[in-house]
């Protein structure tokens, strides 16, 4: 109940106070009301004495607010100030004891320091002030120094000065104003460093210390650091401590003054040898100063203090890092010392020489100094579906592929056979390749590479560690080979999900070959895994500018992009560190090779260059633009793009799946399959070939072809699940196809039954059964679907029926007389698709074990496919769930022993794991 208001003409009035009517002063309203604050004002009327004085209510009114707010200021007391009858005896004599104890310690304090003052020794030397006495002023002897002049008044003006006003010269004088330059002195009073400290006690010293150190606390929370200084300073004339020393270190680290403030962290370490403070300032000093093995060992001296220190962590963090950059920049000689571009006249070549990074190398790679291949190695590039397979590269590989590789078209084939021609001319020329590395480095980077072929990781690491430092002590300027192993150690640490390594890694090898395709792809998967979805984003779009047709950095993208959508909102584009600009130099990486190899030789083959290098470009530039075409769902304006690409270049298997994609979105799945047909010719392991030709063969209603692709790509790559999911709609337009054959020629049969015959009885029921299942001669055994052979046994003849009601009566026989036969016989002749609806909401547990145990005795061996669709249908019944609930172990084996025989049974419609998807279904 809360306070109501009621008329006051209604009442019997109210408080002066708060207004309250006089009938909530009441018990009962009282305990009814929850309203805490107006609880709290009736208390406030009651204590107040104003209707008259009234403790039990006031006590019961007490109560109420405490039980519904036991911390409300209105049960507050006010408390009397203690005095002596307020303590035992006791405890006033121990009080009074340590009242006078600190009375006589103080006058005791008071003599000590006026017998220090009697004690020193003044030195008549030193300027002090005189003794006042009378007849001394203060004043007067100031007056002799500053005197005071008057100033003097102004004259009013006069009226004829108005007639030698130059109005030219006082605007000269202007100008010489506007241009003269104005200093202000902006620097505050100069703070004076000195004191003067004679005569003073130690406690008189400490005291002042101590003030001018607060002095410097505050300046420097302030953020004035030189007045810090300055009072810190002052603080350690009169009286050198720990903490000014530390708080001056401290400051004079925020001004970056790294000298000063390491010497004043080395006086702390003279008085305090374990200070904490100092040894982090003065780690912060020598890193600052690239003294960093000196900051390593004070920042190790913290942690093994202080193992939780962030800032300890942070600091020795970037000093690790700092020390191993300089061991990579120690091995790497600066790079301008490659002079055979000199050599050649054309300067536009030299220009094209450097941005392609070629210089001196001895072969023409990739960026990052390894080659991209289609199938991934050590976590890198998957052109179409990612795989499992593969290692690091080797040097002797990829010195076979640069050099054994086929060329796709004539031009790119001799411009190889000149470029061994060129290298053969000029041995003397110092490379970056796996030839010119030392022999041990050689032989522990083989060994790093088959421990990652094999599966071993973590033993792969120190194989490469020990041939980075190898490499970085011999001498020898290699920093592509020192890009590889870097990358290769980054792809061991991605493997053993050790991702801030990878990164480190990753970075290195960047820095030594800048936009590095796989080094890039490891770093974006590595922030991947750590969620650190920015950094991830910012990196696969490098690499999709490097290479476009790298598939996992494509699909990373778009899955990052909406999760950075749902993390930070429509802004999230803002938040984004920046993406780097890929020069044209380091674009389509899959091209690179050739295109760095045509470079080289323009140089001696200019013309016939410069057509290899413009059909290049023209092919580059078509496929780009078809794919843009097919971006924005222009799918014509796509083919021609690609058809003219195949004009330039007939052997790109990647043209024909494209142009084949644009086909069967136009709806011309003939061109479709002949496209996917001309891939498949050039890569017979084509998965995109061959999903794609199964789409077209499906819309063609080639059911088994397309079937057959499918199952091709589920060899290739299992984890395909569109391929398992097209497998499963086509085994059912494959069944439903050929259970519409059979009808339509019993429905022409009948026609012409329809005609030989002239009843229009005999009319109608061949219209509503079928005649081909009606063969004996009986109307009853017809119409019940029993009949009596020679042998007088009694066999339930298959019936077609079209309705639910129908199948009903024909299950019921079936089930009355326990004939599995007959039932196998009525499964034969439905469609499975119809079987769901014909059951209805009529499957009973029997009925559902005499279809399996007809499905296996009687169906299985004879039509395999069947049994499949149909088992597909019957778990699509309404009352299935329930009914399999119910059935008991021995029931439910016999499912379980009808999915063994159908899983060992081979067939172009279903597979194994489709069984064990199917087998899910059914609770197995």
């Amino acid at each position: 109940m809360s306070s109501e208001y009621t008329s006051p003409l209604l009442t019997q009035g109210t408080t002066e106070t708060f207004s309250i009517p006089i009938e909530h002063l009441d018990y009962g309203f009282i305990k009814k009301c929850t309203d805490v604050k107006h609880l709290e004002k009736i208390l406030r009327v009651l204590r107040s004495c104003e209707e008259g004085y009234y403790p039990d209510l006031i006590a019961f009114c007490e109560k109420r607010v405490e039980n519904l707010c036991p911390k409300s200021r209105a049960l507050w007391k006010e408390k009397p100030a203690a005095t002596a009858s307020s303590f035992k005896q006791e405890e006033w004599q121990e009080i009074s004891s340590d009242l006078k104890n600190w009375l006589t310690e103080m006058k005791q304090k008071e003599n000590e320091l006026k017998q220090d003052k009697t004690a020193v020794v003044i030195d008549e030397s030193v300027n002090l002030t005189s003794v006042r006495h009378s007849n001394t002023s203060l004043l007067a002897n100031k007056q002799s120094k500053y005197k005071i002049r008057p100033i003097p008044k102004k004259s009013p003006s006069v009226y004829t000065l108005f007639f030698r006003f130059d109005v030219e010269e006082e605007c000269s004088n202007v100008d010489k104003d506007n241009t003269s330059k104005t200093i202000i002195n902006k620097s505050l009073p100069r703070i004076e460093k000195n004191i003067d400290t004679t005569g003073m006690t130690d406690k008189e010293k400490t005291l002042i210390a101590d003030r001018e150190k607060d002095k410097g606390n505050e300046a420097f929370r302030a953020g004035d650091y030189e007045e810090a200084i300055a009072y810190y300073s002052r603080s350690i004339l009169v009286l050198p401590t720990v903490v000014a020393y530390n708080n001056r270190a401290q400051a004079e680290i925020k001004l970056q003054d790294w000298h000063n403030a390491l010497n004043d962290c080395e006086k702390v370490m003279e008085l305090d040898p374990g200070n904490l403070k100092a040894l982090l300032r003065r780690a912060t000093a020598h890193k600052q100063l690239s003294n960093y093995r000196a900051a390593k060992v004070d920042t190790e001296m913290v942690l093994q203090t202080e193992p939780d220190n962030t800032i300890a962590k942070k600091l020795l963090t970037e000093v690790e890092k700092k020390l191993k950059d300089l061991e990579i920049k120690s091995v790497i000689k600066p790079k301008g010392k490659r002079i055979l571009i000199q050599e050649e006249e054309d300067s536009d070549e030299k220009k094209e020489k450097i941005n392609c990074g070629e210089g001196d190398r001895k072969h023409s790679v990739p960026v990052g100094g390894e080659t991209t291949k289609e199938t991934g190695e050590m976590g890198n590039v998957q052109k179409k579906f990612p795989g499992r397979e593969g290692g690091p590269q080797t040097e002797e590989k990829h010195r076979k592929e640069t050099e054994n590789e086929k060329s796709k078209c004539g031009v790119f084939a001799k411009i190889r056979g000149d470029e061994a021609n060129r290298q053969q001319e000029k041995p003397n020329v110092q490379t970056g390749k796996g030839d010119s590395l030392p022999p041990y480095v050689i032989q522990l980077k083989s060994e790093g590479n088959e421990l990652f072929k094999n599966g071993q990781f973590g033993d792969a690491i120190p194989r490469y560690s020990q041939a980075i430092r190898e490499l970085a002590e011999s001498g020898i300027d290699s920093p592509e080979d020192l890009c590889i192993l870097f990358s290769n150690r980054a792809a061991c640490h991605l493997k053993d999900g050790n991702c801030t390594e990878c990164i480190q890694d990753c970075t290195r090898a960047l820095e030594l070959q800048p936009f590095s395709l796989k080094p890039l792809l490891r770093r974006a998967i590595a922030h991947d895994s750590l969620e650190r979805y920015q950094q991830a984003y910012v990196d696969y779009k490098t690499v999709l500018q490097i290479d476009r047709s790298v598939q996992i950095a494509s699909d990373s993208v778009n899955r990052i992009t909406r999760t950075l959508i749902d993390q930070d909102g429509p802004s999230w584009r803002e938040k984004l560190p920046p993406i780097p600009a890929v020069p044209v130099s380091a674009q389509q990486h899959k091209y690179k090779v050739q295109i760095l190899r045509m470079s080289r030789l323009v140089i001696n083959y200019s013309q016939h260059n410069h057509q290899a290098i413009s059909k290049e470009n023209r092919f580059l530039s078509l496929k780009h633009e078809g794919n843009e075409f097919f971006k924005t769902a222009q799918y014509m304006e796509a083919v021609n793009k690609y058809s003219e690409c195949l004009k330039l270049k007939s052997e790109e298997c990647a043209i024909y799946t494209n142009r084949a994609l644009c086909y069967l979105k136009l709806n011309e799945y003939e061109k479709a399959k002949h496209d996917c047909d001309s891939a498949l010719q050039l890569e017979s392991s084509n998965l995109k070939a061959f999903y794609r030709r199964a789409l077209a063969n499906k819309e063609l209603k080639n059911y088994n072809a397309a079937i057959n692709d499918l199952n091709k790509v589920l060899e290739l790559d299992s984890s395909v699940v569109e391929a398992k999911n097209e497998i499963q709609n086509l085994t059912e337009l494959l069944t439903q196809q050929k259970n519409e054959t059979p009808n339509s020629e019993e429905k022409q049969r009948k026609f012409i039954q329809i005609q030989e015959v002239n009843d229009s009885d005999e009319e109608e029921m061949t219209e509503n059964k079928n005649t081909s299942d009606l063969t004996r001669s009986s109307e009853g055994s017809a119409s019940n679907g029993l009949n009596t052979e020679k042998g007088g046994s009694e066999k339930c003849f298959p019936l077609r029926p079209t309705n639910a009601y129908e199948f009903g009566q024909a299950i019921n026989a079936v089930k009355t007389n326990a004939n599995i036969a007959a039932c196998a016989d009525l499964l034969e002749n439905i469609n499975p698709q119809d079987l769901p609806t014909f059951m209805s909401n009529k499957l009973e547990g029997d009925v559902f074990i005499m279809i399996i145990q007809a499905l296996e005795k009687h169906i299985l061996e004879k039509d395999p496919n069947l049994v499949y669709q149909h088992l597909v249908h019957l778990c699509k019944s309404e009352r299935f769930k329930v009914i399999f609930m119910l059935l008991n172990s021995d029931d439910k084996e016999v499912v379980q022993h009808l999915f063994d025989h159908l899983s060992k049974v081979q067939s172009d419609q279903f597979t194994t794991e489709s069984i064990q998807i199917l087998a899910r279904s059914y609770y197995l």
